[in-house]
């Protein structure tokens, strides 16, 4: 079960780290354009408010010849694919979960007579047969 939770949070953790990298800083893109993925490009020109730095990654888009669109496919496929990921995992962790027998479900029954004693052919906790002590037996019934 711990190599499971570790597992579970090493695929957390590099799916947090794979979608945030997927950026660039101005520094980065400033020190060598060419080096900068084309996702990470895409990613950045969609998300910066800088309209200087935006220009530069405008420029370097076209330099490219990548369009503004194909950024937008790019990105939104992009999160569709991290969108099924996150969903893999949470499937992955129910399953693991119910696998420790946590999943609830089954039938539990609840008596509401101490002794589960509602009808005289029954037997109580201690294994007793509960006769007249039954609610059945008793005035006023169940």
């Amino acid at each position: 079960m711990n190599i499971h939770r570790q597992a579970r949070r090493f695929s957390a953790g590099a799916l947090a780290f794979a979608l945030a990298s997927c950026t660039t800083t101005q520094a980065q893109f400033n020190k060598k354009p060419e080096a900068v993925s084309k996702a990470a490009l895409c990613k950045t020109i969609l998300e910066t408010p800088d309209p200087l730095f935006y220009q530069q990654l405008l420029s370097e888009l076209s330099r490219r010849g990548i369009s503004i669109p194909e950024c937008q496919q790019m990105v939104q496929q992009q999160k569709q694919a991290a969108a099924a990921l996150v969903a893999v995992a949470l499937v992955g962790t129910a399953v693991a979960v119910c696998a420790n027998g946590n999943c609830g479900g089954g039938y539990t029954p609840s008596y509401g007579y101490r002794g589960n004693c509602q009808y005289d052919w029954q037997y109580d906790a201690a294994g007793n047969r509960c006769g007249r002590r039954s609610a059945w037996s008793r005035p006023g019934g169940f």
